[in-house]
């Protein structure tokens, strides 16, 4: 058990470099910005956090203010789906909603380099599936360039 630690940024930084997960800082927060879901359709930001006995990956994505209501009544189903992840909505008045995807590592006991890689890769690997349903289903905001699937085209 001595390979555990309780890493700070700069060892997260080590790590996900040797996983080959491109990162930065944006001297705005605290967080390392994960690119690789930062490229994903949908994805605002994406970034690992750490604090004081856990480490943080939150990804935010952009949605369609029409659809509020229909994401809301799916977040049960999206949960169970995603058992891994904790999904929830940000409406905030004069910005356009969210939707919040986070998981959290305990690392107050100490935590592997295998530990946290296979953390990162479960995270990503789900909210790229997640944000790829949402678009499925027209929720999110997605490139003009790009015809959507699913969802009602009707205005009511």
């Amino acid at each position: 058990m001595s390979n555990l630690q309780n890493p700070d940024r700069a060892t997260l930084e080590e790590w996900l470099q040797d996983m080959h997960v491109d990162n930065y800082l944006c001297g705005e927060c605290e967080g390392l910005h994960v690119t690789a879901l930062q490229s994903v359709e949908g994805i605002v930001n994406s970034r690992i956090f750490v604090q004081q006995s856990n480490l943080l990956f939150t990804t935010e994505l952009e949605i369609r203010p029409m659809a509020v209501l229909p994401l809301s009544s799916e977040l049960g189903r999206i949960n169970m789906d995603y058992p891994s992840l904790k999904v929830f909505l940000d409406v905030v008045d004069d910005a356009t909603p969210q939707l919040v995807v986070a998981a959290g590592l305990l690392s107050s006991a100490g935590v592997a380099q295998q530990q946290f890689s296979d953390f990162v890769i479960t995270t990503m690997d789900g909210t790229r599936l997640l944000a790829d349903e949402c678009l499925q289903l027209d929720f999110l905001f997605a490139e003009a360039s790009q015809p959507r699937a699913g969802g009602s085209r009707s205005v009511h």
